[in-house]
């Protein structure tokens, strides 16, 4: 695996800036107030352990949930060390990956999604697995000072794989395509997984969506918390390190 790129603090900085701005990826209602998912270890956000949970109990759980708050969109952290993820997917190696390194847009099937800033289709692919992103869409972006990044969707309803092409150039706001659903979505129940990504290096559609906690640092700081792409959200209930310590 080739080291991260130069540039990415940058890029970092851009993102950090009052001069970012991105359209909304979800439409949402900005009367309600957000829902934030706690879905980390030992968490009883839900009303009941996630650990060993199948997706349709998983999916019960997160709907009833956003009904009795009333919205119809929810937010899983990133950054946060989760149980969900049993398949051989994630435990091959030595140390399973647990470190979640995206945030999640819990939303209805077929929710449309838009493009958050004008960018380039890297790579649309289908990661069929187990828990794997499903259908899935990288795209290429390029800040006001010349470097380059990524933003990932994972989870995608299946239309992406045909209204999608790599290279294909898309406009901030321009549509991206829609949430998908189980079991063709990596078998999850029905959300967006957003990623920034700063640095591919060379792994393609096989960048991961989790990591090993003894790797968090490095991973985190390849893909930071992409809370700006959600300003409706205060970016401190999107970071799901607190509860584990943050990284230094």
């Amino acid at each position: 695996m080739k080291p991260p790129m130069t540039g990415v603090a940058a890029v970092r900085a851009w993102l950090e800036s009052d001069e970012f701005i991105a359209e909304p990826i979800v439409a949402v209602d900005g009367k309600q107030a957000p829902l934030v998912f706690d879905l980390g270890e030992g968490s009883l956000d839900l009303g009941e352990p996630l650990d060993g949970l199948d997706t349709a109990r998983f999916s019960q759980l997160v709907e009833r949930s956003m009904q009795q708050h009333k919205v119809r969109i929810a937010y899983g952290r990133w950054g946060e060390r989760r149980a969900l993820y049993k398949s051989e997917h994630f435990t091959a190696g030595n140390e399973a990956r647990t470190v979640h390194l995206g945030i999640d847009v819990f939303c209805a099937p077929r929710t449309q999604l838009a493009a958050p800033l004008d960018g380039i289709v890297d790579i649309v692919a289908n990661n069929a697995r187990e828990l794997d992103y499903g259908p899935m869409a990288i795209l290429k972006h390029t800040t006001p000072g010349g470097q380059t990044f990524w933003t990932l969707y994972g989870h995608l309803g299946e239309e992406c794989l045909s209204s999608l092409r790599s290279g294909m150039p898309i406009g901030a706001g321009e549509r991206l395509g829609t949430v998908g659903a189980p079991p063709t979505n990596g078998n999850w129940p029905p959300h967006l997984h957003f990623q920034v990504i700063l640095d591919l290096l060379d792994l393609g559609r096989e960048f991961p969506g989790v990591a090993a906690a003894s790797e968090q640092d490095r991973w985190l700081s390849l893909s930071p918390n992409p809370a700006c792409f959600f300003p409706q959200v205060n970016a401190e209930l999107l970071d799901g390190r607190s509860r584990f310590g943050k990284p230094g």
